[in-house]
């Protein structure tokens, strides 16, 4: 059966696609990055999170190969959005302000969410466009201030952002949009290998903005899902619930000692729950769609 499997072209470019060329990548780059790490240890935080990011567009090339500018669809946009918003936010970091480092995330959350949901918003009345970018904006935000709550170690939030990111890749199809799981295997993948890296191979920190890239890759990807896949709320409400507990599980790591790496592996073991009530959730509404007379 695996055979076969393999010999389908779609399924063999989907793996290659969205497994082993992002993955690839995420090798190399982060052999790369962690012996430049050693010897800048103020850029080490900065280097993880373009490694990431490079791993990541691995898999966009891959999936979708539109590097045009201006771009013409949403998913063309992703890349400059990401691309934009990770470097305010590694400049905020670099300037050693915390303060600045919350508003580069609100402002990158807030200018992604209308970049993103503009060809939507142009065609609603001003306060129903306000309040749709207002409530993504503001969920966004929490969600990244509570996955990267101060400046220590941010494996956790890389832990709970895998778990999410291999969901997403696996609700997405049943929501209709191919090309969103591949995007979103492709950044689950980028995060394992990097997380394998810095956790069981040589325990590197992952200094901001290691995890702030991938925050900002799948909130934008959770946008799509919802606003454009047309994914009902339940399964959004589930996605959304894992990364908040994954935030309040982070807030009770830091105040226990608990060694590592289970320190690390909490947070993404916390989110399992929610992520299983996720997919339970898209396959029930799969099969009552596709359920016929």
């Amino acid at each position: 059966m695996m055979q076969d499997l393999w010999q389908s072209e779609f399924v063999r470019t989907l793996i290659e696609g969205s497994v082993l060329l992002p993955g690839a990548v995420a090798v190399l780059f982060g052999t790369v990055t962690l012996r430049v790490a050693r010897a800048r240890t103020r850029w080490s935080g900065v280097l993880w999170a373009v490694g990431l990011l490079v791993a990541f567009l691995g898999g966009y090339a891959a999936a979708y190969r539109d590097f045009t500018f201006p771009p013409h669809t949403v998913l063309s946009w992703l890349l400059w959005v990401v691309v934009v918003g990770g470097a305010l936010v590694a400049l905020a970091h670099q300037s050693g302000r915390k303060h600045a480092a919350h508003g580069a995330r609100t402002f990158a959350s807030a200018g992604s969410t209308f970049i993103i949901l503009w060809p939507i918003l142009r065609q609603e009345r001003l306060s129903t466009a306000f309040v749709s970018w207002l409530s993504v904006t503001v969920l966004w935000s929490l969600l990244w201030v509570g996955l990267t709550p101060s400046r220590d170690d941010q494996k956790a939030a890389g832990t709970a952002l895998f778990v999410t990111a291999a969901a997403l890749a696996l609700v997405a199809p049943l929501s209709g949009s191919i090309e969103l799981a591949r995007l979103s295997g492709s950044l689950a993948v980028a995060l394992a290998v990097g997380l394998f890296f810095s956790i069981f191979t040589t325990r590197t920190r992952w200094d901001p903005p290691t995890a702030d890239v991938p925050i900002l890759i799948l909130g934008a990807l959770l946008v799509d899902l919802r606003f454009y896949a047309g994914a009902p709320l339940a399964l959004m409400a589930w996605l959304i619930a894992a990364l908040a507990v994954a935030c309040g599980t982070i807030v009770l790591v830091r105040r226990r000692s608990i060694t590592q790496p289970w320190r690390f592996v909490a947070p993404g073991l916390s989110a399992l729950l929610p992520i299983a009530l996720a997919v339970w959730t898209a396959l029930r509404i799969y099969r009552q769609s596709s359920s016929g007379y």
